[in-house]
């Protein structure tokens, strides 16, 4: 079954680089394009018996039920979740959707794919399979980057709030009401560490002989 009016359409389908799949009402792969063929649909006919029909064809394969193969595989509960929300959408398509999915490829690397519904509503005359148009766009390095500042994040410890300070020895009464030196308490507390020098103020008044270098230099 056609799905485009003009040759352009099907160009256009056919050249964009995002993974395009477009399904009918009951969740069934009915036209894909040569960057899904290639791509996602390639890793799912690897799972199958290799028949002339299979090797053909991304087409009449259910969606949703692709979509549990990679949630199984993965045990992702995230996956799992978007499933049970995509078959929670009553025929017709109307309304967009976009979830992130992962997806163990051949490698093993795990990918992550911006899924994107839209609705086919245009077609004339309209279509009776309800047919949306699925995108599926790869976000693994976006994914990546976004992991990797969580974990930064999540290892940044900073100090707030009023710290009980000795007016005399500046030492810090901790959560336990000890009190700590100045350093002790900070490299408990962030990831800082200490390295000690002494400030001319203190040297003029310890060592006031060597006073007259500092005054130089100044």
């Amino acid at each position: 079954m056609s799905f485009f009016t003009t040759d352009l359409e099907r160009l256009s389908f056919q050249s964009l680089r995002h993974q395009l799949i477009i399904v009918d009402r009951d969740w069934r792969i009915r036209s894909c394009n040569t960057a899904w063929q290639n791509g996602l649909g390639r890793l799912h006919l690897s799972k199958y018996k290799k028949t002339d029909a299979h090797r053909s064809s991304c087409e009449t394969f259910h969606y949703l039920q692709l979509l549990q193969i990679w949630a199984a595989q993965e045990d992702e509960t995230e996956n799992s979740s978007i499933i049970q929300k995509l078959e929670k959408i009553q025929y017709p398509f109307v309304h967009c959707h976009t979830y992130d999915i992962s997806v163990q490829s051949a490698n093993p690397d795990l990918r992550w794919f911006r899924l994107e519904l839209t609705p086919l509503n245009q077609t004339d005359p309209p279509s009776p399979m309800g047919l949306a148009l699925i995108s599926h766009t790869d976000i693994t390095e976006q994914k990546r980057i976004e992991q990797q500042l969580k974990l930064a994040l999540s290892e940044v410890r900073t100090l707030r709030g009023l710290l009980p300070i000795c007016a005399v020895c500046k030492q810090i009464k901790d959560e336990q009401d000890v009190w700590n030196s100045v350093e002790g308490y900070l490299e408990r507390h962030t990831h800082a560490e200490f390295t000690h020098d002494i400030c001319p103020d203190c040297i003029r008044r310890l060592y006031p002989k060597y006073s007259n270098i500092l005054d130089k230099r100044s």
